[in-house]
């Protein structure tokens, strides 16, 4: 907790001391390098999340420009200290930095990743116009769906067992322990704050097996992440994919990248980015080709009946993320009652919380 208050602490001094900097100065220094002297920067649009994002056209002093999108921190003060004290932003550019050459799947190509402590510069391709860019409230399609499974695969054989203390990897084991501290201080009133905000969307039974696991946060959280550990995104929904030629998807947004199980990956995923009727229907089906792909890219041999059983536990995470997604304010409200529709069903029909084996 030491280390998170004092990454509190950095960042709301940087707050207040501000920058006379403008965004076009700083990018036209960062890519300077990669792309050379810069003539103009032209501002296509822009929004905030967790983090500012900005599409651009930069147009190069040899000629051409190049479309780029570019996150820096949130302009929000109280969303930049949450995002800056989970690491999140950090994280990014370590990845970028370190990982994504190597990663068996396709991400965006990066220009330039930046974190110094306090603030931070991501400068990616722009995929608008050369591939499908889904809204988060949006479905995969039974072939996008199967797609991303087989990418998630080949992405968790490549990294299992790769988390290790003490080398490279540690700090994805790193971000374990941050979201195990954060959780044990803001788990249950982020869980309050979002089923108040919720409603009815959320069924009792659900909105109190979901208060139950907060409760009951350091055995839940021991179920969720011991080991064996891979390499997850850990935040895949459509929102956060692309797709290219064939639909073969690619993956955006890796702020939240750490080590965990591969169910995190695979049940956020059915949950929250398949519409539920599409879920139920073919889930069995996707777990099973996801077991045979992970096997033949290397990684273990997972029992059917052990897969199924992580894979109910961890939808009970997908649905308490979504809460927590509204009780930060961190996505659009249309959006959400989406994925709380789809998550709560999943829940329900996985019995999640069950497969918790709670305490009553």
């Amino acid at each position: 907790m030491r280390d998170l208050l004092a990454a509190a602490a950095r960042v709301s001094a940087d707050i207040a001391l501000g920058t006379s900097e403008t965004l076009e100065a700083q990018l036209r220094r960062a890519l300077h390098g990669p792309l050379g002297m810069v003539r103009r920067i032209e501002r296509l649009g822009e929004g905030s999340h967790t983090t500012r994002h900005l599409r651009a056209e930069v147009h190069l002093a040899r000629g051409g420009q190049r479309s780029v999108f570019v996150k820096t921190p949130s302009p929000v003060p109280a969303t930049r200290l949450v995002v800056e004290a989970a690491g999140l932003t950090a994280s990014e550019v370590r990845f970028y930095r370190a990982l994504a050459a190597g990663v068996p799947l396709r991400v965006p190509e990066c220009l330039h990743a930046r974190h110094d402590g306090t603030r931070f510069m991501l400068v990616l391709e722009d995929l608008t116009g050369s591939a499908e860019l889904p809204a988060s409230s949006d479905a995969c399609t039974a072939r996008q769906a199967l797609m991303v499974i087989e990418s998630l695969a080949d992405l968790h054989a490549f990294g299992w067992g790769r988390p290790q203390r003490g080398t490279a990897g540690g700090w994805l084991l790193a971000q374990v322990d941050r979201e195990r501290t954060l959780g044990a201080w803001l788990r249950l009133p982020l869980l309050r704050r979002g089923l108040e905000l919720a409603g009815s969307q959320v069924e009792p039974r659900l909105a109190a097996g979901a208060l139950r696991s907060a409760r009951h946060h350091r055995m839940v959280y021991e179920k969720l992440t011991e080991p064996p550990h891979t390499l997850v995104h850990n935040d895949c929904h459509i929102g956060n994919l692309a797709f290219g030629a064939e639909d073969q998807p690619i993956f955006l947004d890796w702020q939240m990248v750490r080590a965990g199980q591969w169910a995190r990956d695979v049940a956020y995923f059915c949950a929250l980015a398949l519409d539920s009727d599409d879920r139920r229907a073919g889930e069995g089906l996707l777990l099973d080709r996801y077991r045979r792909r992970l096997r033949a890219a290397g990684g273990p041999q997972l029992d059917p009946g052990e897969a199924r059983e992580a894979y109910r536990r961890h939808a009970a995470y997908a649905l308490e993320a979504v809460i927590v997604t509204l009780a930060l304010e961190a996505a659009p409200r249309h959006v959400i009652d989406t994925w709380l529709a789809r998550a709560c069903a999943a829940v329900e029909d996985l019995q999640a919380y069950e497969a918790l084996h709670l305490p009553t």
